[in-house]
């Protein structure tokens, strides 16, 4: 009798599509069934009329899945990653039917609300074209919007323009601590001690707050795992969906 395959649904971080998780869709095609959903404003997606949230978000893979279930029985998993991450845990929180197991990759789910770096990238978004023009910044101007941007965390902002930008700075303000509470599908949550975008701390954080939540806590490992240790995050994704 041949094996059903577990359909495992990923959802991608912001400015990622289906051909960066390419090389990981790759290796792992032979343990499941995959499937990558663009997420509006990126990919073949365009961006929507309106300015949208996490909600807005969560429908649209809602949507998605609900077709797919119809398609085919095959137990579901979905896998977010950072931006996708917060989706699918809103997604999941409020739709527990949808899936079977939740896997989070370094998912945004808490947004601090302190305002001093919603501040700081204001400040870059307005005087950083007039910054990066004085003649004794204008040889290193890239290297140093380079480092700004690391400081501030605020590269995806300053990548954004018209309506994505505005989505952006909205999905930014959007905490989603009360809502992860909700969660009790079982949920593996991975997590590099090197990721500079969400801060490792919170790994823990999200791992006592989910109950029947399992962490994983990659050495070395970075923002993009399915990037820089694609094996170790198929090897930890594969042990979770075969366990009970």
């Amino acid at each position: 009798m041949k094996e059903i395959k577990t359909k495992l649904i990923i959802l991608p971080g912001w400015g990622g599509t289906s051909e960066t998780w390419a090389d990981f869709v790759e290796i792992a095609k032979a343990d499941f069934d995959i499937h990558v959903i663009n997420l509006p404003c990126f990919g073949d997606e365009p961006c929507p009329d309106s300015i949208w949230g996490v909600e807005d978000y969560a429908k649209f893979v809602k949507n998605k899945l609900e077709k797919l279930k119809a398609e085919s029985q095959k137990p579901i998993a979905i896998l977010g990653h950072s931006f996708g991450g917060q989706v699918a845990s809103y997604l999941v929180a409020n739709n527990p039917e949808l899936v079977n197991k939740l896997i989070l990759s370094g998912p945004a789910v808490f947004r601090p609300k302190k305002k001093l770096r919603r501040i700081i990238i204001g400040v870059i978004a307005k005087i950083g074209k007039w910054l990066f023009r004085l003649p004794i910044l204008e040889k290193a101007d890239v290297e140093i919007e380079k480092i700004f941007h690391r400081v501030t965390r605020s590269q995806d902002y300053a990548n954004t323009s018209g309506i994505k930008r505005d989505i952006f700075t909205k999905v930014i303000r959007e905490d989603l601590t009360e809502v992860v509470k909700k969660i009790k599908t079982p949920t593996l949550i991975i997590w590099g001690t090197k990721d500079t975008y969400v801060p490792v701390k919170d790994a823990y954080k999200l791992n006592k707050i989910i109950p029947n939540s399992k962490l994983e806590i990659i050495k070395n490992g970075k923002h993009g795992l399915h990037i820089q240790q694609p094996e170790v995050l198929l090897k930890k994704i594969k042990h979770f969906e075969q366990s009970a």
